[in-house]
């Protein structure tokens, strides 16, 4: 649909001069809009498409310009002031997405012949039984195969096209020092001069492009910028910093949004002490097989609410209780009401209020757990809230 079509359509029902005074309103509007997602580096063609996406239905805008033409004087003004604030909404830059791969070795079908029958007939009966239980859950050995092609259990996971994302954030007027010239490493610069080395991260090389491991995406903008930024939707999120929208990864090596997160916490706690998190934690990506037998948490709240589960189960099992052992971080998205927090099938697992009261289970060689809602609105500066215990129930699948 052109613009003049979405005027026409939204001006349906007026007539004479309030019809002319109307499209010209509605035309300065996608004007503007238009204006503003070029600046951020849309065609024309693009931001024309954009501006008509953000003003939604031109149906519903002729029920609003009606309503007002139509209604009494003494509260026509009201329905005006709520038409101008639909029309003059600030547009927000759509920006070409950043794309993703996967390390080729990782989805090579060699590689993914992994488990064999004759591996299977080794096990123990309790661990064949898993085994089988997990293979019904992906349709067999064929379908396992076919996940490990499609990157389920990629080494690093998702990696991120360096030259999309640093585009992206030119767009979107985020300002980012970067020199990509060494083979493996993306190095970012500082200093009054802008070149004082900061921080590299560590790049990988796929059909000649530089790629960064996903998993690095939170830490990377929180070195890069100061800005306020999140991520919305479950797989591919977008990244919305200032007004920029940034769709992040492809349908062939899809982003978790979760696995994102639970890095990201990781990596912000070593600088953001107010994060309720233990130093050092092993973050239980969604490519990890679970056992579908495996209880789950009862949450309140509602599906698509991001928590965090941090357990001492690792340390208990493996008898790791010292200081600078590792803890379990399971960040996952509610969904029908539970969430995954265990692979184990029996967990005597005591739920606590505080990552102190999990310290002190793990000193007495108790199995806990504690659970935290995470407020995503600002992942310059995520917040965890613990959910009390009392709220939390562990259930059978």
């Amino acid at each position: 649909m052109t613009r003049e079509q979405f005027i026409r359509h939204a001006t349906r029902g007026l007539w004479g001069t309030r019809k002319r005074d109307a499209a010209l309103e509605l035309r300065g509007a996608i004007e503007d809009k238009i204006y503003r997602h070029q600046l951020c580096g849309l065609s024309s063609a693009d931001a024309e498409r954009a501006a008509l996406r953000d003003l939604g239905s031109p149906h519903a805008i002729a029920r609003e310009l009606n309503r007002v033409h139509t209604a009494p004087a003494a509260i026509r003004a009201t329905l005006l002031l709520g038409v101008a604030g639909l029309l003059s909404m600030q547009a927000v830059a759509q920006i070409p997405a950043v794309g993703s791969a996967f390390m080729p070795n990782d989805v090579d079908i060699r590689q993914c012949d992994f488990v064999t029958g004759q591996a299977m007939a080794d096990q123990s009966p309790a661990t064949r039984a898993r085994m089988d239980r997990l293979l019904a859950q992906v349709g067999g050995m064929a379908g396992l195969r076919e996940q490990c092609r499609a990157g389920a259990f990629a080494t690093l996971g998702p990696l991120l096209n360096v030259a999309d994302l640093l585009t992206a954030l030119k767009a979107a007027q985020v300002p980012v020092n970067a020199d990509a010239s060494a083979s493996s490493a993306l190095l970012l610069k500082g200093g009054s001069n802008g070149s004082i080395p900061q921080i590299s991260f560590q790049t990988e090389t796929i059909g000649g492009q530089r790629y960064l491991p996903g998993m690095f995406l939170i830490a990377f903008l929180q070195t890069v910028t100061t800005q306020p930024f999140t991520l919305t939707g479950q797989t591919n999120p977008v990244l919305t910093i200032g007004s920029a929208r940034v769709p992040i990864g492809s349908a062939r090596a899809p982003v978790q949004t979760v696995d994102v997160l639970a890095h990201g916490l990781s990596t912000s706690r070593r600088t953001d002490t107010s994060l309720p998190l233990p130093v050092a934690t092993i973050s239980m990506t969604t490519t990890m097989p679970i056992d579908p037998a495996a209880p789950q948490l009862a949450v309140p709240g509602k599906d698509g609410e991001i928590f965090a589960v941090v357990q001492n189960v690792l340390r208990i099992n493996e008898d790791r209780r010292g200081v600078d052992a590792p803890e379990t971080l399971w960040v996952r998205a509610r969904q029908g009401g539970r969430i995954a927090f265990t692979d184990e099938l029996i967990p005597t697992i005591r739920l606590v209020n505080s990552q102190a009261e999990l310290d002190q289970a793990t000193a007495r060689g108790v199995k806990a757990a504690v659970v935290y809602r995470v407020n995503t609105a600002n992942l310059q500066r995520p917040v965890m809230t613990v959910v009390p215990a009392a709220q939390v129930r562990v259930v059978q699948p």
